[in-house]
């Protein structure tokens, strides 16, 4: 049995010894990848935007990206920093979560930088309050976050500061509510929604000739969110293994609506960004259908099934554009030398369930999508 459970009772004050040890490890690694957007050029980027002969459309899908990553990297910091990490217990699942929220305060800043630098109007930070297909998204991420904020305001009434110990007594709604968070937020929030929109419009805009510097901070943001997955993974097996209890057949079926609702909300997104047409290569349809295939993906990494059988991947190519164990990055802007483990493919966060112990829900359940 696990002597430090992941909802407690255990000392989070105490290091070792580890239960999860992959967590420690995954925190180490982004330390050793730790980047800087300043190292990064986007001059080439000012002169695109700065273009008379810009395509419009081309203007107005940069705009529309940068604004949503900007927003949704600020949410999901808050999130980790003001749910997930007051829930965990264990000492190295907390270590993670704060290298996982700096890496998001500094992908909000990689994001300013090239704001800043290309003289995007500062609108664009509210675009979502103004943007109707933004909008909705962010109140998907709330409505994924109040149930956890719940808890803990029901947990620190009557929680004795040095004796951690009561989220463990939480009956199973509330767990149930902590994991359809973290399935939202690690797999659908990173997994998908950040996924394509770091993947796919910008890096289609630079292998087009525009925008490069904004591609390769993307192609260094993504892969920080690659490893977020492969920790969100291995969190949500080690919560299912934990609290089996919770894998109703309602439970599941609140996920795959959850699922649902964010690939036709990332419709909505990507009609607007397209709003006058598709760009060379680029369309509304592949980039839904490619959303859908990232779904099965990331739900298959926790045993579930794949909700949209009909999904492809239509772009092959953003897998060059991943490419960062390189003497120079995809578009040879910046010099770079990572430690293992810093290339992307687009399974590695998503690694086989056969392990030792783990049971998968669907079987267990006979629960399909």
């Amino acid at each position: 049995m696990n002597n430090k459970p992941l909802l407690g009772p255990c000392d989070s004050y105490q290091l070792e010894p580890f239960a999860y040890p992959w967590a420690w490890e995954m925190a180490r690694q982004q330390e050793a990848n730790t980047w800087t957007p300043e190292e990064i050029q986007v001059g080439p980027d000012v002169a695109d935007y700065k273009n008379p002969a810009l395509d419009p459309r081309h203007k107005h899908l940069f705009e529309s990206v940068m604004a949503q990553l900007t927003t949704f990297d600020i949410l999901r910091g808050d999130e980790i920093a003001e749910c997930l990490q007051p829930i965990f217990q264990p000492a190295e699942i907390k270590h993670f979560l704060k290298r996982m929220a700096w890496d998001e305060a500094l992908h909000t800043r990689s994001y300013r930088y090239v704001i800043e630098n290309v003289g995007t109007p500062l609108e664009i930070y509210t675009r979502y309050k103004t943007v109707p297909e933004f909008d909705a998204r962010v109140e998907q991420c709330h409505d994924r976050s109040l149930p956890l904020l719940a808890i803990l305001s029901r947990v620190y009434d009557l929680r004795d500061p040095y004796n951690p110990v009561y989220f463990h007594t939480l009956d199973t709604r509330a767990k149930q509510d902590i994991l359809r968070s973290m399935i939202f937020y690690f797999l659908i929030f990173e997994g998908v929604r950040f996924w394509i929109s770091l993947m796919g419009p910008i890096q289609q805009l630079a292998r087009l000739g525009v925008f490069k510097g904004a591609a390769e901070q993307f192609s260094y943001i993504a892969r920080d969110e690659q490893q977020h997955v492969g920790f969100g993974v291995q969190l949500i097996r080690e919560f299912m293994d934990q609290h089996p209890e919770c894998l109703t057949k309602e439970f599941l079926e609140q996920i795959y609506s959850d699922v649902d609702q964010a690939i036709k909300l990332e419709a909505d997104y990507i009609s607007h960004c397209l709003k006058d047409g598709p760009i060379l290569g680029y369309s509304s349809f592949d980039h839904v259908i490619t959303a859908k295939y990232f779904a099965n993906l990331r739900l298959g990494s926790v045993g579930l099934a794949a909700p949209f059988p009909e999904a492809y991947h239509a772009f092959p190519w953003m897998s060059e554009a991943m490419e960062l164990k390189k003497e120079k990055n995809f578009f040879e802007t910046r010099v770079t030398e990572y430690q293992a483990g810093a290339s992307l493919s687009f399974d590695d966060c998503c690694p086989s369930h056969d392990q030792p112990g783990w049971s998968d829900p669907l079987q267990v359940l006979g629960v399909m999508p």
